[in-house]
């Protein structure tokens, strides 16, 4: 175990983030110098400890211990391509909330704030209608056509609108981000395609990750799969009290916003 390492990877997460040492302490109810002592490398955090600090960066206790730096530190942009079903568009309610806000939640979730939105000139319109350049959630959103260079790199693409909902979705995508995969694309437990892919460098193949168990997931290719989709929304919305796809509630948690 390489304790050095760990501490950069928990010094830069905790910048990353916007903690100062004495908030992540707090945080943890432990004092601001263990905290200290794990960024300077003399020390690990206790076992005890890992899982809240992982849930705190929104990682995996693997990745805390493996504190690869170099992964922690790539930057990821996202590419968001309109492809919707008859008559649903971005501003289509699934729920409470337009589809738009699930797609982009997304990119959120995985920590990527700068979206290059693709489409049809009337949808690019509803999306820029409702969310703008995204500064209000601490995004940057530019608008055009898709980028079909082959030479993309780091690029978390959604293409169609998948439903996806589950406690864990954020640590499966910050695995892929952060891990070794080359080009990665996540299925259903059917091995069927959700329409979101992630491409750290060119190449050939690609790796299909399942979901875990415990994550809705499915692609709203009908009006039948809208209802389904708003029907559990709806249901943890009301029986949990969580409001799923709320942009401004996630932009706050990543702190993009004060």
């Amino acid at each position: 175990m390489d304790t050095e390492k760990i501490g950069k990877g928990i010094g830069f997460l905790r910048r990353r983030y916007g903690f100062t040492q004495r908030h992540l302490a707090e945080l943890l109810n432990i004092s601001d110098k263990a905290v200290s002592k794990w960024e300077r490398g003399l020390s690990v955090p206790d076992v005890s400890l890992l899982s809240q600090l992982a849930q705190i960066f929104d990682t995996d206790i693997e990745s805390l211990l493996e504190g690869n730096l170099a992964n922690f530190q790539q930057e990821w942009q996202g590419e968001l391509v309109l492809v919707y079903p008859a008559q649903i568009h971005a501003d289509s309610l699934i729920y409470d909330r337009p589809a738009i806000c699930y797609q982009l939640s997304y990119f959120m979730l995985a920590g990527i704030v700068r979206t290059q939105v693709c489409g049809e000139e009337g949808e690019l319109s509803r999306v820029q209608r409702l969310l703008g350049r995204g500064e209000r959630l601490g995004l940057a959103l530019s608008y055009g056509r898709p980028d079909e260079r082959q030479d993309v790199c780091r690029t978390m693409r959604v293409s169609g609108l998948p439903f996806l909902y589950g406690k864990d979705l954020t640590k499966t995508m910050r695995r892929i981000l952060y891990g070794s995969a080359e080009q990665v694309r996540l299925t259903d437990d059917q091995k069927r395609g959700l329409g979101v892919s992630f491409v750290r460098r060119p190449a050939d193949t690609w790796q299909d990750v399942p979901l875990e168990r415990g994550i809705i997931a499915f692609r709203i290719e009908s009006h039948e799969a809208l209802l389904a989709a708003s029907g559990v929304a709806a249901a943890v919305s009301r029986m949990m009290g969580e409001r799923i796809a709320d942009l401004h509630e996630i932009a706050i948690a990543r702190n993009l916003i004060g």
